[in-house]
């Protein structure tokens, strides 16, 4: 049987490129994207397209992408589109993050 290490690193492995190439998409991609995460996750959306002044042109819309994995499970209840498919992929993401974090406090090398 795997060990917990071994899942979780195989695990960070093959979400990372999902991830990234998510990653990219809302970073480089059409600005619809990013408001539309933005529309179903945020509190008060234009409060925070407003202050946040996201920039599409670089990293900053990434940014806000993996800014709303970060705290996704604290703001699910927030969500204006309800679908399982959207929400799993959400969580997946999170769990991406605390895969990471897992490995880069208790990976022995």
């Amino acid at each position: 049987m795997l060990d917990m290490k071994k899942c979780v690193g195989v695990f960070f492995l093959v979400w990372m490129f999902v991830y990234f190439y998510h990653l990219v998409i809302y970073s480089l991609g059409d600005k619809k994207h990013v408001n539309d995460l933005v529309d179903n996750l945020a509190k008060n959306p234009e409060k925070f397209k407003r202050k946040n002044n996201i920039a599409m042109v670089s990293i900053g819309a990434g940014g806000v992408f993996s800014y709303f994995c970060l705290v996704y499970p604290f703001v699910r209840h927030r969500r204006r589109n309800k679908k399982t498919l959207n929400d799993m992929f959400m969580m997946l993401n999170w769990l991406f993050f605390m895969a990471g974090i897992y490995i880069y406090f208790f990976a022995e090398v």
